[in-house]
């Protein structure tokens, strides 16, 4: 679509405007590009009229388009090699053990916000391919119950209760081994057709009081369909924006919405993807997104937002390098799960 001179032009365009966000004119580049200024400025026209470079009203000088960053992105950006400044920042701040799936997440997400300045997300493997890998009920007073649902990545979830009135200690032992024996071991996808369909007719054969049995299945397994979302620098986003706070706020409070958004752009084969959101109130910010390997069970979800005026190729390599880091603790964190140990979320 543009020659390699025009390629070279856009790319200095986008990496000098990244770092003092002074608009670009054609003397600025005559170091780099071994031309005339004449014949930059020819080709600067032609970048500008394939909608690449804009002028600012202020000054003569160009600056990229949202299609600029996407054609820069998408054909021209390299990731250069992370800053030793960068490795010593990531590699301290995942120094020591982690004993809990989402203290390596919620780490992950700290450090990517406090290099980038941006606002980040992790998302473990797709709650509908999650497993059901452990379930046990622990009795803490004569009518208190916590239900400890372990996951197959090693996410915990917890929920205390009360035991319903016509349940006696030998029902609550039933329906601990009814969920052993017919969920266990099952994705959350198929857990959730099995309680629609098989559970309710089950139930009417072990329990007097069936309605008390289905609402207490309910209870323990409402969270499970439910994925969670682990933030960093939530409030970031709004130093860049100063339309449509309301709906901006609407997501960032909303984790279903921030999810959906997520997902939306992750659900594909690309282990890295860029997207320039057109939604009113996305419009000027752009998702980045890194997948990291959870070993032997899946993908998980890096993923930063913010304004579409950001250095691509210094805050991609930085997402790569905690992408590459988070998937060597969780090797450590599942050499660690898989001796018999599980995390119980404080």
């Amino acid at each position: 679509m543009i020659t390699d001179r025009q390629r070279r032009i856009l790319n200095l365009i986008v990496s000098l405007y990244s770092k003092d966000r002074n608009p670009i004119g054609s003397k600025a580049l005559l170091d780099e590009i071994h031309a005339s200024s004449a014949t930059i400025r020819n080709d600067m026209k032609v970048l500008e009229e394939l909608g690449f470079i804009q002028k600012e009203h202020t000054s003569s000088g160009r600056v990229p388009s949202v299609s600029g960053y996407k054609y820069y992105v998408e054909n021209v950006l390299t990731l250069e090699e992370f800053s030793q400044n960068d490795l010593f920042q990531v590699m301290k701040a995942f120094d020591g053990e982690f004993y809990r799936l989402i203290d390596l997440f919620q780490t992950a997400a700290d450090t990517l916000s406090s290099l980038t300045g941006l606002t980040s997300f992790v998302l473990n493997i797709p709650q509908r391919e999650q497993m059901l890998a452990s379930f046990e009920l622990v009795m803490l007073d004569n009518h208190s119950v916590l239900s400890v649902i372990t996951l197959g990545t090693g996410e915990v979830r917890t929920n205390q209760f009360s035991m319903p009135k016509s349940m006696t200690d030998l029902d609550l032992q039933t329906f601990s081994n009814l969920v052993k024996e017919r969920l266990l071991g099952k994705k959350v996808l198929d857990i959730h057709y099995t309680l629609r369909t098989e559970i309710p007719q089950i139930v009417q054969r072990y329990f007097k009081v069936t309605s008390d049995a289905l609402q207490l299945f309910e209870t323990v397994f409402k969270d499970l369909f439910t994925e969670q979302l682990i933030s960093g620098g939530r409030q970031n986003l709004f130093d860049y924006s100063s339309e449509n706070l309301s709906k901006l706020y609407r997501l960032l409070t909303n984790d279903e919405l921030m999810i959906h958004e997520i997902r939306e752009v992750t659900d594909n084969n690309e282990m890295r993807s860029v997207e320039f959101n057109k939604k009113d109130f996305l419009k000027n910010f752009t998702i980045l997104n890194q997948k990291f390997v959870i070993p032997y069970r899946g993908l998980g979800s890096l993923t930063l937002i913010g304004p579409v005026e950001m250095d691509y190729r210094q805050t991609l390599s930085v997402l790569d390098l905690v992408a590459k880091v988070l998937s060597m603790k969780l090797a450590d964190y599942y050499r660690y799960l898989d001796g018999n140990h599980y995390e119980i979320r404080k």
